[in-house]
């Protein structure tokens, strides 16, 4: 009886957006595939330019010990000898971009030992999938960055670094197509924690691969356990923001009626209300989270760009 109802359940995925996930999913012995076609869609637009890679530092579950918000979850040797770098970042941070252009500097920096010869430097590749909007001030859901001469764009001529980015929110399968190769990654990236089984439209081996990986009912004890205190550890990190807010807002406005909204309190509410309104929360919203007025909040906005006027006719006209 049990036994056939085990069988008949439905498959549930483990959300490829948390980190542990991420890792076990693109950084496992099993995932070599799955990291070569995310790798080749990604930045060869779905030519099949790299063929292998290797994985360092596979994903192994007793090596998850510390509880951390952010690492380099995945870091692999292309068959050039190339490298690349990828995360999977939960929150915006403070020093993010310094992070990852450190992250990218010492990667690039370890290839070498003491007098080595520069010419043995082969690229670094630095890959950021978002769970959040990182660069609120664009809309464009994927970004790569590389070193270019200001005036011509000449890319820098020897090997280097280079950023790519990733932010979900801003990502919208519906508007890629299917004959986009990051349809697919997109879709498994942002909806696949609330699938049964895996959707016949999804074409992309790869991708199929991917959420082989991701099948909840495939971890083992030890790995099921794992996903669940990362899970409670990220649901705390979001209350205690939440409590943060609450708390402030609260204070904040007991302390306006008696004394004012002093220098410090201000400035801490313009930062909160400039990170909401990066998450894409409304301004009246936002409003009474911070305390501050809606036209305060308005002001904080991106500003939009202007439709040219049209000239005034003269009255000889």
């Amino acid at each position: 009886m049990h036994a056939r109802q085990a069988r008949r359940s439905k498959p549930t995925f483990i959300d490829p957006t948390n980190d542990w996930a991420f890792k076990r999913i693109f950084g496992s012995r099993e995932s070599e595939p799955v990291l070569v076609g995310f790798l080749n869609d990604l930045l060869h637009g779905g030519k099949r330019v790299i063929r292998s890679v290797k994985i360092l530092d596979p994903y192994l579950p007793s090596q998850i010990k510390n509880l951390k918000n952010t690492a380099v979850d995945v870091r692999a040797t292309l068959e050039d000898g190339s490298e690349v770098l990828i995360e999977m970042q939960m929150f915006p941070v403070a020093g993010f971009c310094g992070r990852v252009l450190y992250n990218g500097a010492k990667c690039l920096a370890s290839q070498l030992g003491r007098g080595s010869d520069y010419t043995r430097l082969r690229p670094v590749t630095v890959i950021t999938v978002a769970a959040c909007t990182m660069f609120p001030g664009e809309e464009a859901w994927l970004s790569r960055y590389v070193l270019k001469e200001q005036q011509t764009n000449t890319v820098w001529p020897a090997p280097g670094i280079e950023l790519v980015f990733i932010e979900l929110p801003k990502a919208n399968p519906a508007k890629l197509g299917k004959t986009n190769p990051l349809h697919d990654w997109v879709e498994f990236l942002k909806n696949s924690p609330e699938w049964h089984t895996i959707p016949r439209n999804m074409t992309n081996e790869a991708v199929r691969d991917a959420l082989a990986l991701a099948r909840q009912d495939n971890l083992s004890p030890a790995e099921a356990l794992t996903m669940t205190k990362r899970q409670l550890y990220r649901q705390d990190q979001i209350n205690a923001l939440r409590y943060a807010m609450t708390e402030g807002l609260q204070q904040g406005i007991q302390k306006g009626m008696q004394k004012g909204v002093k220098e410090g309190e201000l400035a801490s509410a313009l930062r909160i209300a400039k990170a909401s309104l990066a998450q894409g929360l409304a301004p009246a919203l936002v409003a009474t989270i911070t305390g501050l007025s809606e036209a305060k909040i308005r002001s904080l906005m991106p500003k939009q760009p202007r439709a040219p006027r049209k000239g005034r006719k003269t009255a000889s006209q």
